[in-house]
């Protein structure tokens, strides 16, 4: 085999232990994951994906930031922050696998000591230089801090597929399948981005 098709090969059974590996972290999460079962099911050694990304935080690091870049190619984000929501959805709602990484994410990482990687960091940071420059243009809220407007678009574009099916159960049994969620979605983030003053909390 010449080094050339060597390489190939190796590129294409890394490429089969992310994709692996995204199922499982998806299935299972950080903890519950298992190398041995993204091994068989890449068709790869555990030697050599301990070599690749040497411990199995490091494979979900990666996982996500393939995941980022996914959402970053389907989803780029524009100052039309409200269709960014609204097309958001759509992806999470096409891809739940896609959110169920970003939730047990929050879940592993939530409070850990060690900074996550700068490349994870970039995707975030050019969303919110785009939330400001919506702002700066008269096309979003300036009442908010760039950061939490995006957080609250997340929260809104995922928040009926991240809802306890208890209430999904009861909604369905009072509304029906009239609901156009997606429609909700849109109106919700109409609220948030529209520019105007923010109500905020009396201090004490």
């Amino acid at each position: 085999m010449t080094s050339q098709a060597a390489q190939a090969r190796g590129l294409e059974t890394r490429q089969r232990v992310v994709r692996a590996a995204m199922a499982e972290f998806a299935r299972h999460g950080v903890d519950g994951a298992r190398i041995n079962r993204i091994a068989v099911q890449a068709r790869a050694s555990k030697e050599r994906i301990y070599a690749w990304f040497g411990d199995k935080d490091a494979l979900f690091d990666e996982v996500m930031q393939v995941g980022l870049e996914e959402l970053s190619r389907v989803v780029p984000i524009t100052t039309d922050l409200v269709d960014y929501a609204v097309r958001l959805h759509d992806t999470f709602a096409a891809r739940p696998d896609l959110q169920r990484i970003a939730v047990w994410a929050w879940l592993h990482e939530h409070g850990r000591a060690a900074r996550l990687p700068d490349r994870r960091l970039t995707g975030y940071r050019h969303k919110i230089e785009v939330v400001r420059r919506a702002q700066e243009s008269g096309r979003a809220d300036p009442g908010w801090p760039p950061h939490h407007l995006l957080a609250a678009l997340i929260a809104v574009s995922t928040s009926w597929l991240m809802a306890p099916a208890d209430l999904h159960q009861v909604a369905a049994d009072e509304d029906g399948p009239a609901v156009d969620h997606r429609a909700e979605v849109r109106r919700a983030a109409e609220r948030l981005v529209r520019p105007g003053p923010v109500a905020r909390e009396p201090a004490g």
